[in-house]
């Protein structure tokens, strides 16, 4: 077992304070902690640590999955970070073990928006990118042959989730583009569009190649436009000419 510590005190805090709390962490659960951690990890060698914690949990893949499953459950509900590396951990294991977690993690219905701002912050938009990963992890499993994995990604095609339809949509055209009528069944007629979207690499993408060209300095008046000669007045907005009276 290993052993961290927690507790401490705070500046307005006076006289003894008790003891910190020992709390004894499994060896399994280290080397997810391990994981998690190296994940946020930044240096010349972070690759290589994220490598090597990730090789030692996969050689305990069937505990470890257990262990995922019983800490994000442990989680409280609005520790999106944590919940979403121990979600990402359970895909990189790419591990038949880890497909009952995930796939409690996508069936499990979204919560309502408890955001009083969500245009700032949205729980819904926090709760589907946890269940878009998971997908993700379920389609790693189904391109390395797992037959249960692929009925899962059909199955998941009945969520009303435009995100998660789109990522199980994906996974199974990268498996096979046969299987596109076939989804279709499964799609509603509405979302059957989903099937027409592919991914692009960044790299595909056509850049701009001086973004700065569109702008408009902002310590610049308008540029009137000039005189129309039809109507012998100048303008000064940029709109096209007036039409009708």
């Amino acid at each position: 077992m290993v052993n961290f510590s927690r507790g401490g005190t705070t500046d307005d805090q006076l006289g003894p304070q008790p003891r910190p709390q020992r709390v004894q962490v499994s060896r399994i659960v280290a080397l997810i902690n391990n994981l998690t951690e190296a994940m946020y990890a930044t240096g010349d060698d972070a690759e290589a640590a994220y490598r090597a914690a990730l090789e030692e949990l996969r050689a305990q893949a069937d505990e470890a999955a257990i262990a995922l499953a019983r800490l994000e459950s442990d989680c409280d509900r609005r520790t999106y970070p944590r919940r979403w590396a121990l979600i990402y951990a359970a895909t990189q294991l790419e591990h038949e073990a880890v497909l009952p977690f995930l796939r409690q993690v996508v069936l499990t219905p979204i919560p309502p928006e408890r955001s009083s701002n969500p245009h700032s912050f949205s729980t819904v938009k926090e709760e589907t990118v946890l269940r878009t990963t998971a997908v993700e992890g379920v389609g790693t499993l189904a391109a390395r042959g797992n037959e249960r994995a692929r009925e899962s990604l059909f199955e998941f095609l009945s969520i009303e989730s435009i995100s998660i339809r789109r990522a199980c949509v994906q996974s199974l055209l990268a498996i096979d583009p046969g299987l596109r009528d076939r989804i279709a069944e499964y799609l509603p007629r509405d979302f059957r569009y989903l099937l027409d979207i592919r991914p692009v690499a960044v790299t595909d993408v056509p850049q701009i190649k001086d973004p700065r060209q569109h702008l408009r300095d902002p310590r610049l008046p308008e540029k009137p436009t000039p005189p129309d000669p039809e109507r012998g007045e100048g303008r000064t907005d940029q709109r096209g000419p007036r039409t009708g009276g």
